[in-house]
């Protein structure tokens, strides 16, 4: 059975299936998503979010999200204004980047649903494990980039799938919010089909520049 990449529009071939999971692989550009089937509802999604415990004091999650935070301090002088896209229930990352001298704004899909923050643009946009929740990840990208002012900086956290992963084994995917998986391959497809000028990974932290 086939699926419609929904990056690439291109057939995928089921590419993992067991008594849980099901996911597909597209052979054009290296996306692999979800069994649209499996795809949670917004309440559901919403229950299980709400027990990522994290604050501004856990030191743990301030090591979780200080790759990105070293970027931003990397690329962008403090007051620069960025967006802490798909932020959770408690906006952690954008409160340490407030901490370090930068304008923040937030929003995310379920907990914090006003849109004016996307009518604005932005030096650079941060996206904490986030990318792997899109239904439409070729969408939510497009839009990302229309938030960036020129030259500024999509910069994400995932953990991107490998060709040598025991995906039966891989933790990643058992997480029946965690919708789309990519590779460097995808990402590659993505900034091309965005018009990005370039994508650098750096582990687990990826960086679209416009």
């Amino acid at each position: 059975m086939k699926s419609t990449c929904p990056i690439c529009a291109a057939p995928a071939g089921t590419f993992f299936e067991n008594e849980k999971h099901k996911f597909y692989l597209c052979p054009t550009c290296g996306a692999i998503f979800r069994d649209p089937k499996q795809l949670l509802k917004e309440t559901e999604e919403r229950s299980r979010y709400l027990n990522h415990i994290s604050g501004v004091e856990d030191m743990g999650y301030y090591d979780f999200v200080s790759p990105l935070i070293d970027r931003v301090k990397g690329d962008f002088d403090k007051g620069s204004l960025g967006l802490d896209f798909g932020c959770g229930h408690t906006p952690v990352l954008s409160e340490h980047l407030k901490n370090e001298g930068y304008q923040m704004a937030i929003f995310d899909p379920i907990f914090f649903k006003d849109p004016k923050p996307l009518n604005k643009a932005y030096d650079f946009i941060v996206c904490c494990e986030v990318m792997e929740h899109f239904f439409q990840p070729l969408q939510e990208f497009q839009n990302l980039y229309n938030l960036l002012r020129p030259h500024g900086k999509l910069i994400c956290k995932t953990h991107l799938y490998e060709p040598h992963f025991d995906f039966d084994a891989w933790y990643y995917k058992n997480d029946p919010t965690h919708v789309f998986l990519y590779q460097t391959q995808s990402l590659q497809w993505i900034g091309n089909a965005c018009g990005f000028s370039d994508v650098k990974i750096d582990q687990r932290v990826i960086t679209f520049s416009k």
